[in-house]
């Protein structure tokens, strides 16, 4: 049988000591995503700025709560692990949320500079969707709507 790629996250037994609330929960789900190919790398605060922004949940935060956030985060990343992270993000993010989840990690894999979103960062994508239950048709309209947001960015 053939494990999905990110297994270890997605199907991961593990949880962090602490719940998560909403605001972190999505954050985490744009950590895990910037993380998941390389858990190595040292994420760009700018990046998780850039797309936390975008979001209305992150209205009444300043980017230093913002940049606290990402750091707490990030240190229960390295201490247990991605999957223990996805797991309490998942758990923390309200059914209305989960398609601004998508839309985060789209945008955490996506190449800044050109908005296209490379083959390996679809299979991350594809994963996500389906432990996220979101079904094909939502998932096309979240990335249709991500992908205009870009334009107009970038327009």
């Amino acid at each position: 049988m053939n494990m999905p790629k990110y297994d270890s996250i997605f199907n991961a037994e593990e949880y962090t000591d602490e719940p998560l609330n909403e605001a972190e929960g999505l954050a985490s789900i744009v950590l895990i995503a910037a993380l998941a190919d390389n858990p190595q790398d040292l994420v760009a605060p700018d990046l998780f700025l850039d797309i936390l922004a975008d979001f209305d949940l992150y209205a009444e935060y300043s980017d230093e709560d913002l940049l606290s956030m990402v750091d707490s985060l990030t240190a229960i990343a390295a201490d247990k692990g991605l999957g223990a992270l996805f797991n309490a993000a998942d758990e923390a993010i309200p059914d209305d949320l989960v398609p601004d989840a998508y839309a985060a990690a789209m945008l955490a894999k996506m190449n800044p500079d050109t908005g296209e979103i490379p083959a390996t960062a679809q299979v991350f994508l594809k994963e996500l969707q389906s432990v996220l239950d979101i079904d094909d048709e939502e998932a096309a309209e979240v990335t249709a709507e991500v992908q205009k947001a870009f334009e107009q960015v970038e327009g």
